[in-house]
């Protein structure tokens, strides 16, 4: 009954477009940072993304948000986003193994759960902390 109702659930659904989504950008990524350097990497990605927001904006009738806090979030999201792409495409420049880059760069939850509870005071079970712990140990197998 209930892989049936995650089948009909649209957040199912937008969660298998974006581990598509991803997983080609990682690649795409590698390809084209053996071709050019980073930086301009991340200029072609940002430029690459005009397109989807413009999109979105005309899906939303170009109506532009006004929360201050929102924007202001929205757009720390887009530098940190930016920086983190960045030193991505300077990682995959380095010819470093693709598998193990892309891997370790995914452990970004951890800090994710970690501002959680420090900021937001969220709470983890000892089942959930033990997760952490085989993320990051899996990391370290993972790397020999």
């Amino acid at each position: 009954m209930a892989l049936k109702e995650t089948l009909r659930a649209r957040w199912f659904w937008y969660s298998v477009l974006c581990i598509l989504s991803w997983g080609g950008w990682a690649l795409l990524s590698k390809l084209g940072s053996r071709e050019i350097p980073p930086e301009t990497m991340q200029f072609l990605f940002t430029l690459g993304a005009v397109p989807v927001g413009l999109a979105v904006w005309a899906g939303r009738s170009f109506k532009l948000e006004k929360s201050p806090k929102g924007i202001t979030f929205a757009v720390l999201n887009g530098v940190l986003a930016g920086i983190g792409g960045l030193t991505l495409f300077a990682a995959y420049h380095t010819n470093g193994n693709t598998a193990l880059i892309t891997s370790a760069s995914a452990l970004y939850p951890m800090v994710t759960v970690i501002l959680a509870v420090l900021i937001l005071r969220e709470r983890i079970r000892p089942i959930q902390m033990l997760g952490l712990v085989f993320a990051a140990v899996a990391i370290v197998i993972f790397s020999f």
